[in-house]
């Protein structure tokens, strides 16, 4: 409306009348330019406009008959102007939310990760419970477990569990009890049934063994270098109920695991960080601290016994009941040896058949929110109501995205990319490029496979059993 006013003061109505009369081969009177229509007013100010702005790049033949097609449509009726005009302006707020988010997610990163803690006494560490289901071995779990064994904190306790008696990943336990006899370790076999969710059956014998006021949910793929507890108890402030760590990944050979490594640092980094700005909930549970008393005022797990993501369902529980939901220092750092391109896509399909689940809007936001398809939308929209060029937008927004990206791998990794910069714009373009192939598979494939089974979800993120994996 104000570039309107602008434009109305510019170009009067005698001169939009001969402007249209010129256009169509008419005569002009006054009496024609004192009734010319609202819709067609507001048509002939923009071409004018639009003539004084890229006459000097568009034909005059072509540049004509878009007027000629602007003017008809307008006298057809204000309603498709009206309607295109906020397609287009939609677009570009679109847009410039997206560009916020990834700006929000760069500055907090920059505000929040790889801070130094707080100098404690030891004494006043509170001890802490660390729970570690496992499920099968891979060449990195030897040294991702033993990691555990060594952590600078003054008192902790390790609770391995496992569900069947001849997981291969006891076999690794027991060499790292003999190799550390003087920390506090426990084994734990053969779970307990309390629901669907199969994490939460093989941790609830340890968790109910649980000794210490805080407890750390951790996976068996997750590396923790030794003052990561000390900067997750940190975080752990009297008003806090759980503490987080954003997930990221150590460096692997092999493709897929760089690409695991790019997803982590770039898309699922962007919106933990900006969620965390925000003051949203989104908790990925494979390292998080929890007090356990909030938590069993909740229910403890067995209350989050029916939901796959039982992590982000504790922390929204806790949220109701007034506890704060805080983010560590340092991020999580996922090591899992064997990555695939398979198995990456597996991880994404169920991760996307989750979110979908739990929020149904995203069906229409998440194939939108990605790279070069949010450049699509951007660059039609400023082109068609800015005039920009089609493909000058779509090129600066792709090198912006990629920016913001590497940016943030930077500040996970603490300033140094360690792999060569093709090789992440390479590894960068192949998941972009895949994210939407593995949304349509999320629409279209109603099972997945997790764990020792196969799964289907309800609303809320539900789970409900197909069938047994032999």
């Amino acid at each position: 409306m104000a570039m309107e006013m602008i434009l109305d003061a510019k170009y009067p109505a005698s001169f939009l009348c001969r402007r249209s009369g010129a256009l169509h081969g008419d005569s002009v009177t006054p009496s024609r330019a004192a009734v010319l229509k609202p819709s067609l007013r507001r048509c002939l100010l923009w071409t004018v406009y639009s003539t004084h702005v890229i006459a000097s790049r568009t034909p005059v033949g072509a540049l004509r008959a878009s007027q000629r097609k602007c003017v008809q449509g307008a006298a057809a009726g204000p309603m498709s102007i009206g309607f295109l005009e906020l397609l287009w302006l939609a677009g570009l707020v679109f847009m410039f939310c997206l560009y916020a988010i990834h700006l929000i997610a760069v500055g907090y990163g920059l505000y929040r990760l790889h801070k130094p803690t707080r100098k404690r006494d030891p004494k006043e560490l509170p001890a802490v419970s660390i729970i570690k289901p496992l499920l099968g071995v891979d060449d990195n779990l030897f040294a991702n477990l033993e990691s555990y064994f060594v952590l600078d904190y003054p008192e902790y306790e390790l609770l391995f569990c496992a569900m069947d008696r001849d997981d291969p990943a006891l076999e690794v336990v027991r060499r790292l009890l003999l190799k550390y006899p003087s920390v506090a370790a426990r084994t734990f076999v053969g779970g307990e049934l309390v629901g669907l969710n199969p994490k939460v059956n093989n941790m609830m014998p340890a968790y109910r063994a649980v000794r210490h006021p805080l407890v750390l949910f951790s996976d068996a793929g997750i590396f923790m270098p030794p003052t990561a507890l000390s900067a997750m108890v940190d975080a752990m402030t009297p008003s806090t109920g759980l503490v987080f760590q954003v997930p990221y990944a150590l460096p692997r050979p092999g493709f897929a695991a760089l690409v695991e490594q790019i997803y982590f640092g770039t898309d699922h980094a962007k919106i933990s960080l900006a969620g965390r700005a925000l003051r949203f909930v989104g908790v990925s549970g494979m390292s998080s601290l929890v007090r356990k008393k909030a938590l069993d005022d909740c229910g403890g797990i067995a209350a989050f016994h029916q939901y796959i993501a039982e992590d982000h369902l504790i922390a929204l529980a806790l949220k109701k009941r007034g506890w704060d939901v805080d983010m560590c220092s340092r991020p999580a750092l996922q090591n899992a040896a064997g990555v695939t391109i398979a198995s990456f896509h597996d991880r994404m399909f169920r991760w996307m058949k989750l979110r979908l689940s739990m929020v149904p809007l995203l069906l229409l936001l998440d194939p939108l929110h990605d790279c070069f398809v949010s450049g699509l939308i951007g660059a039609l929209s400023a082109s068609r109501l800015l005039g920009v060029s089609f493909l000058s937008y779509y090129s600066v927004h792709v090198a912006f995205w990629l920016l913001c990206d590497l940016s943030l791998v930077l500040i996970l990794e603490n300033g140094r990319l360690q792999v060569h910069p093709l090789k992440f714009a390479l590894a960068w373009l192949y998941r972009e490029f895949t994210v939407l192939p593995i949304f349509f598979r999320s629409l279209l494939q109603p099972e997945f496979a997790w764990r020792t089974g196969i799964y289907r979800l309800r609303s809320g993120g539900i789970i409900t059993e197909a069938k047994k994996v032999d």
